[in-house]
């Protein structure tokens, strides 16, 4: 297909899709709002008072920039452990 389009009609697409998203932003943001409700249903609000909202959950696709630094296996279970709470 992209054989078959223009430089504009291409960048029309683009555009197009900056005001109405198609395909994956919006299947991760549902699942991103999934996710957030789950969290909050199961946080202990004393430990954690402030909800998690949906963009704690959302993914980021956006490789241009600056590498971040990786997260740490300690820092994935500590997150986890907020989230859900040790049923110990």
């Amino acid at each position: 297909m992209l054989n078959l389009l223009t430089s504009s009609q291409l960048s029309e697409w683009e555009a197009y899709d900056k005001l109405d998203p198609l395909g994956d932003w919006r299947g991760d943001y549902r699942m991103a709002n999934i996710m957030a409700l789950i969290a909050n249903i199961n946080r202990d609000s004393k430990k954690k008072t402030e909800p998690y909202s949906v963009l704690d959950f959302m993914p980021e696709w956006d490789f241009n920039k600056e590498e971040k630094k990786q997260q740490s296996i300690e820092d994935q279970k500590r997150i986890f452990l907020e989230a859900f709470g040790s049923k110990k």
